[in-house]
């Protein structure tokens, strides 16, 4: 069974996905997520982390599909957190979830990409 873990950062949620997420986990999960996405005033953003999944059935990969529509139609962007070259990300790649919504490495290059233009930060270098 999938652990689910929201949080919250200034307008930006992360739920992190940690487990197997299939056909046996599917409603359990798809339930939390539409929790966290009603709780939600858009427009803000919804980021999963897949990072710490261990498998991703195509049942799984569809459940996201669908949380991406509702965000969609509730004017909440998505993006998905996943590290590249793993089993999770190949199944991601197969399904197409790659083209329906941003993948970035890791958390910080999710919030960073997300950012309002005025509120991007910038990384300084010290010499």
């Amino acid at each position: 069974m999938p652990d689910i873990a929201p949080e919250r950062t200034s307008g930006f949620l992360v739920v992190e996905v940690r487990g197997e997420l299939d056909i046996a986990t599917v409603v359990r999960w798809t339930t939390v997520l539409e929790a966290a996405i009603c709780e939600l005033p858009g427009p803000h953003l919804l980021a999963v982390d897949l990072g710490e999944l261990d498998f991703l059935s195509a049942r799984g990969a569809a459940a996201l599909l669908e949380a991406f529509d509702l965000c969609r139609d509730r004017g909440i962007d998505c993006c998905l957190i996943l590290p590249p070259a793993t089993s999770v990300s190949r199944v991601v790649q197969l399904c197409g979830l790659d083209r329906r919504v941003p993948v970035y490495p890791d958390r910080l290059a999710a919030i960073a990409a997300c950012q309002p233009v005025e509120m991007r930060w910038l990384q300084a270098h010290a010499r």
